[in-house]
């Protein structure tokens, strides 16, 4: 099920809003509505401050959704292929096929972000400016100030030195730069992100016993995440670089079990899910790859039409994009694992199926080189 509402695409990336968005919407828009607003700009009746704090998160997001836009243009126009950016809970994420392979093109990836952040603050500010020398529109400035105070402390959180932020990213550039190792420049930026994201969670337990509730709430849940991602970032580079030029013919596993697109589901059930365990089978017809049918699919078949079903009618046909060739590396693999949302790959040689590759294999290839310490 997808967890994700497609919006609209924006320079031929897909903007995406996730489910939990709607959550720090709504406390957004509630917190200045109920507490910034009247604070600042006394005297405006309720369904005035609940306006104010509508438009202002709204706002907010959009200046997020400009900030993840600009790395991502850099990032298209320096060869990288993001195609969707996914705005959730803690603000936006741009997902990226592959990372950059050179220094230089992180860290011009990593500044676009906070440079489009102080245009926007600049912009809103002088828009402010003009208002107020005018004494007209009382609260859009007080909605623009807002934004401009937002987007300045957007820029200081974003470029503290710790990974994933792109402070942190623009720390690993540069290390990267003068080292010429990424693993050794990640680990450092990752123990900064961590560092930083500790003091988060013991800054956040802090605002709990002091009184601030839902400030120290965030800045836990705020610090748990960033600890986590900084993990995973660190995590990830040491998998993709043992990874890295290992050929999926050399690991793949040969001799697959096939099924034909005329068996009937109950077949397959009895003879193939039950005896070999497998979440799916390829479908071959004429000795060619044709489909994939997965355990999934039979499911959603009445079980009383098992019988009378054949597999061609409800597999899904073969995606030319999850084929690899056993010349491909272990690398190219999984990133396609990741990209498509699948567990296993078929492998064709000269036209025909020769073997299959899942991450199973990819996690056993890890196990036994960090059992051989490789």
């Amino acid at each position: 099920m997808q967890r994700a509402i497609k919006l609209l695409r924006v320079m031929g990336i897909q903007i995406s809003l996730d489910y939990t968005w709607f959550i720090i919407f709504g406390l957004v828009a509630w917190t200045l509505a109920q507490g910034y607003f009247p604070s600042v700009s006394p005297g405006l009746g309720v369904g005035v401050y609940i306006a104010m704090g509508i438009v202002s998160s709204i706002l907010l997001f959009a200046c997020v959704l400009i900030h993840e836009l600009s790395h991502s243009y850099v990032a298209n126009r320096l060869g990288m292929d993001i195609k969707e950016i996914t705005l959730f809970i803690f603000g936006g994420v741009a997902q990226l096929t592959k990372e950059p392979d050179d220094p230089k093109v992180e860290l011009k990836i990593a500044i676009a972000g906070p440079i489009a952040t102080g245009l926007l603050a600049a912009s809103f500010w002088f828009v402010k400016e003009i208002l107020d020398s005018f004494a007209i529109y009382p609260v859009a400035s007080s909605i623009f100030n807002y934004i401009v105070i937002i987007n300045i402390v957007l820029i200081i959180f974003n470029m503290i030195p710790g990974f994933p932020l792109d402070g942190g990213r623009v720390l690993r550039a540069i290390w990267w730069m003068k080292s010429g190792d990424i693993q050794k420049a990640t680990m450092i930026a990752s123990r900064v992100g961590k560092g930083f994201a500790l003091f988060l969670i013991f800054f956040g337990l802090l605002q709990l016993f002091t009184g601030n509730i839902i400030g120290g709430l965030w800045a836990v849940f705020i610090g748990i995440f960033l600890q986590q991602v900084a993990e995973g970032g660190y995590r990830e580079v040491v998998i993709k670089k043992s990874l890295r030029g290992i050929i999926i013919g050399n690991i793949m596993t040969r001799g697959v079990i096939t099924i034909e697109g005329d068996f009937s589901l109950q077949r397959i059930v009895d003879e193939y899910f039950f005896k070999y365990h497998f979440n799916s089978f390829p479908v071959i017809s004429s000795s060619k790859l044709v489909g994939v049918l997965s355990l999934n699919d039979v499911r959603a078949i009445s079980r009383d039409a098992w019988g009378t079903t054949k597999v061609r009618d409800v597999m899904k046909p073969i995606d030319q994009q999850a084929i690899l060739s056993q010349e491909s590396t272990a690398l190219d693999a999984l990133t396609k694992m990741v990209e498509l949302g699948v567990g296993r790959l078929p492998v064709l040689g000269k036209g025909r199926l020769v073997g299959i590759i899942s991450r199973r294999d990819l996690m056993k290839l890890m196990a036994f080189k960090t059992d051989l310490g490789i």
